[in-house]
């Protein structure tokens, strides 16, 4: 009968260890998910996060572009009204002192006309640039 019960002890406290022991690896497994979960979510913030990096340097990568577009227009414009003002210099000085014949005059009176006209079509560009940026 002693046998009996210190047998019968023996199984239960077994028995309880090894329950303890299971709920022991379902909580581990359960910490494992949880972990898991955890560095998924980190992973995703990352991501996430260079995604907005990437976006903000190219935005201000579209920005440097657009100064450079405007400088490039004014100072094409610049060009332009001295390359003008010098065809109306020459034009001027060839009408005082009568060296320039009525052809030639036309013809420095057209390309002024078209300097104008080109000079007008960079400013609406440089116009159109100014309201991207």
């Amino acid at each position: 009968m002693k046998k009996f019960i210190v047998l019968a002890l023996l199984i239960m406290i077994c028995g309880a260890a090894k329950a303890q022991s299971e709920s022991q690896n379902s909580t581990d497994t359960l910490t494992a998910e949880q972990e898991l979960e955890l560095v998924k979510k980190k992973v995703e913030k990352a991501e996430a996060k260079a995604k907005k990096q990437e976006k903000v340097a190219a935005e201000e990568k579209k920005v440097e572009k657009l100064k450079k577009q405007i400088n490039a227009k004014e100072k094409s414009i610049a060009k332009e009204e001295r390359q003008i003002e010098k065809l109306k210099g020459q034009l001027e000085k060839g009408t005082i002192k009568g060296s320039l014949s009525s052809i030639e005059i036309q013809k420095i009176e057209d390309k002024v006309a078209n300097k104008q006209i080109k000079l007008m079509k960079e400013n609406e560009k440089l116009k159109k640039l100014k309201r991207k940026l």
